[in-house]
């Protein structure tokens, strides 16, 4: 039976949750086609006729992450107004604190698995030159720029490799006074 255009999309999705799921749960290691095929209820060709590859997948996986990350933060520059100085920051600084890490173990699992894939992260690279160039060209001082730029990085890794240390209370803190260098007061994260 043929699968219409969107019922393959759904698989696909569905593919994508079941690999995040098995990375999430049981981390890289145990990341197989096959128990990815189990996971989302397919067939191991099933999985296959979706992504060529183990590592197909994960590239789909780690452009995803990327994706919503630039969704995200794309919806809260359209919140800033564009001709005030530190506008990119305040963007960047609000996407990274209302992110959820729900799977927290994907994104370090995620890293892991492309350290040894040049291609996949020669993306990851791109990515962080362009969010270096937009934060040194929003405005304020580059040097601070650069400054929030980093600790906010800092957040995510932190969160992604379930380290966050902060609390509720103190991570407001925390976005409050990134918010402020960027020359602007918070808003609730």
């Amino acid at each position: 039976m043929r699968k219409t255009k969107e019922e393959a999309m759904q698989t696909r999705a569905s593919v994508l949750d079941a690999a995040s799921q098995i990375i999430t749960r049981h981390g890289i290691s145990s990341f197989t086609i096959e128990s990815v095929a189990q996971e989302a209820g397919l067939t191991k060709g099933g999985v296959l006729h979706h992504f060529a590859s183990k590592e197909d997948l994960i590239n789909a996986l780690i452009e995803q992450v990327i994706q919503a990350y630039q969704t995200r933060l794309a919806q809260e520059l359209e919140v800033e107004p564009a001709d005030q100085p530190g506008h990119w920051l305040r963007a960047y600084i609000r996407t990274v604190f209302s992110m959820q890490y729900e799977d927290k173990n994907l994104i370090p699992a995620l890293a892991a698995a492309l350290s040894s894939e040049h291609q996949i992260m020669d993306r990851v690279r791109i990515s962080f030159r362009e969010t270096q160039r937009a934060a040194v060209q929003d405005g304020i001082d580059p040097v601070q720029a650069m400054i929030i730029r980093l600790a906010v990085d800092g957040v995510v890794f932190a969160r992604a490799l379930n380290l966050d240390v902060m609390d509720k209370e103190t991570s407001q803190k925390v976005y409050d006074e990134l918010f402020r260098l960027t020359g602007s007061t918070g808003v609730k994260a």
